[in-house]
């Protein structure tokens, strides 16, 4: 229930929320008083209403239960929210009340990043953690709106992906240590992440019908801990074919180099632990491509295997469920320029299937030639 006071030469607009909870607000004019009740009660009728002093609370304040709220997504996941949080967003943030955070403030924010050369790519996933921390508190109801909606993020130059030929990737495995020569070759024949190949046991391989099972991933969190985990997507639960020559190759890696049990890590460093990103493309993968003369990602003998599987004739179906994408639009998002042009392959068919269709029909000799073209012949019928 809501009804103005007169105070003085003032008005009080006087509510319940629909909690119970009762607020005012004063007014110097009556007329904005009545204003501010017709457009409370229009919000409080669409479910949009929130309380005020929720948006007064700091950014800091809600960050903490921000983190609260997160703790069923993957600790990666958490990881990334919580150093982006105390190291970007809440120095510049964090004693701002939540309700009150100027878009160009962000916007401000965001070029002053980009000005201190930190890399288009950080500065774009800092405004996204901030975003989302945002967009919780609107789907929370403590803040009506989210400022993010109004800026204009900084764009990500795409890198550009490079793709092996089968001499370049001799090359490159050749340059590497026997014990990780079979894991790029390995990369390239199946396609799988680097996450994949370094959490890879030896239970998921098959090598007998040359299948390998690809169920989980192996992640590294900052403090040094690995963790198992399921692929994002239902898609990234597959199984691979393996080709023979590298299913021998990767037998006799796991007689020299794998420790026994249906557990043990396939790839391992030399240690026998499981594999650390930044040590191996320093030590290994750096080295061994420079010695090469290449320049390559790990991530970019996957797209690799996507090219070599086009070359070969291979299905874009195919390639998907190979590549585990969660749908053919992301194969051919990222990969439909490496496709022959269909249209072409399309209309050529057509052309086949109408002169094989209309020599059925009639006999040879009406005008035309029997592989389609204009002839001098005579019809006999």
């Amino acid at each position: 229930m809501s009804h103005i006071e007169k105070r003085g030469a003032r008005h009080r607009a006087r509510f319940t929320d629909p909690t119970g909870a009762k607020h005012s607000r004063t007014f110097s004019r009556k007329a904005d008083a009545q204003r501010f009740l017709r457009e409370l009660d229009a919000e409080m009728l669409r479910g949009s209403w929130v309380d005020p002093r929720d948006a007064d609370m700091a950014v800091a304040d809600w960050a903490e239960e921000f983190l609260s709220l997160c703790r069923r997504l993957a600790e990666r996941t958490q990881e990334t929210y919580r150093r982006d949080l105390t190291r970007f967003v809440l120095p510049r943030f964090g004693t701002y009340r939540l309700g009150h955070i100027p878009a160009d403030e962000i916007e401000n924010w965001l070029n002053d990043e980009i000005d201190a050369g930190i890399a288009p790519s950080s500065v774009h996933r800092h405004y996204r953690t901030l975003r989302r921390l945002l967009q919780v508190a609107v789907e929370k109801q403590r803040i009506a709106t989210n400022p993010c909606d109004r800026v204009d993020p900084p764009r990500v130059p795409k890198r550009e992906m490079v793709f092996l030929d089968w001499d370049e990737v001799l090359d490159l495995s050749d340059k590497l240590v026997e014990r990780h020569r079979p894991m790029i070759l390995f990369a390239v024949d199946t396609g799988m992440r680097w996450s994949e190949i370094v959490g890879l046991r030896r239970q998921k391989l098959d090598l007998v019908n040359r299948k390998v099972r690809v169920t989980e991933q192996l992640v590294r969190l900052e403090d040094g801990r690995f963790i198992r985990r399921e692929p994002k997507t239902a898609a990234g639960v597959r199984s691979i074919s393996i080709s023979p020559h590298i299913a021998g190759l990767v037998a006799e890696h796991i007689e020299k180099f794998t420790e026994a049990g249906k557990d043990a890590l396939v790839f391992t460093s030399g240690s026998g632990a499981p594999i650390i990103s930044s040590s191996f493309l320093t030590h290994h993968f750096g080295p061994a491509r420079r010695a090469a003369g290449l320049e390559c990602r790990f991530h970019d003998l996957r797209h690799t295997s996507v090219a070599l599987a086009i070359a070969a004739g291979a299905h874009p179906k195919a390639i998907q469920a190979r590549m585990g994408h969660s749908s053919i639009n992301v194969t051919l998002d990222r990969y439909g320029h490496l496709f022959p042009e269909l249209d072409t392959e399309i209309a050529d068919a057509f052309h086949r299937e109408f002169l094989a269709a209309n020599n059925r029909r009639r006999p040879i000799g009406c005008g035309e030639a029997p592989d389609g073209r204009a002839g001098r012949l005579t019809c006999n019928a």
